[in-house]
């Protein structure tokens, strides 16, 4: 395998990105693996890096112990095993990894705490609204609400989108014996989700007429629902979150008109 070949060679360089190795880094250690014990100009000729570069580039090499250079005049370089290169950069990635989950773990209990006090100001009879952008934020929200739970889970939509972020949430809140209860209309688009939901929810209600929003209730003391919108052709949609008494209120009596006119489904 030639080195001089540019797919070849690209496909390494981007490859080393992975790694976060600049694209000069890159070139000049794979133009040594390849070729062997060169100088600095004629790894700069070779890689095809400007010369300008070459020193400043080696001694970053040199500096996370990529490349050995023997003393003399012309200094000469050679690369390191890539087996030994990669596996340190490896295991210091894991050992970085792991004091950013332990430090990660330490922020959640600390603003958890912080935040568990301050969200007992969002709580008021006036009307605010908060708002949330996109599918994502959507379902990131929701899994926040279901983490606050306590007691109960309202649903009603005619998605039961499926993914990690709900799925979690839903397994954490059940963990802590909060309810789920759903209502939707079921046709062969949402069939298969609601089905798969079942085994998440403690009930699933099927109601007779069309869905026409994504509603969520929790505990009686919050709610969110999804407006809809088209920007340039594509759907997209906000969640809109509230902790307003009336809001809620209103929320819970629309439910209860839609339970009056739905059935359990048991099975499919």
């Amino acid at each position: 395998m030639e080195y001089s070949d540019n797919k070849i060679q690209d496909e390494f360089v981007n490859q080393f990105k992975d790694f976060g190795f600049t694209r000069y880094e890159s070139k000049a250690y794979i133009t040594l693996i390849s070729q062997g014990i060169l100088s600095a100009p004629e790894i700069a000729k070779k890689s095809g890096l400007p010369k300008s570069k070459i020193y400043d580039t080696l001694k970053i090499l040199l500096d996370k112990r990529m490349i050995e250079q023997y003393p003399g005049a012309p200094r000469k370089f050679k690369a390191r095993n890539p087996s030994f290169v990669i596996d340190e950069i490896v295991n210091k990635e894991k050992t970085h990894l792991q004091e950013i989950q332990s430090t990660a773990k330490n922020l959640k209990t600390r603003f958890d705490t912080m935040i568990s006090n301050t969200e007992k100001t969002y709580i008021s009879n006036e009307s605010i609204l908060w708002t949330v952008n996109g599918r994502r934020g959507f379902h990131e929200k929701f899994a926040e609400m279901g983490r606050r739970a306590t007691k109960e889970v309202k649903v009603i939509t005619p998605y039961f989108s499926r993914n990690a972020i709900l799925e979690k949430s839903i397994n954490f809140a059940r963990s802590r014996n909060v309810a789920f209860t759903g209502i939707t209309s079921v046709n062969e688009d949402n069939k298969d989700r609601v089905k798969y939901y079942m085994e998440y929810f403690n009930n699933i209600y099927r109601f007779s007429g069309e869905i026409p929003l994504t509603l969520i209730i929790i505990d009686d003391t919050e709610c969110m629902y999804r407006m809809n919108y088209l920007t340039n052709g594509q759907l997209n949609y906000v969640g809109v979150h509230s902790t307003n008494k009336g809001l809620i209120k209103a929320f819970t009596q629309y439910w209860d008109g839609l339970m009056k006119d739905s059935t359990n489904i048991d099975s499919f």
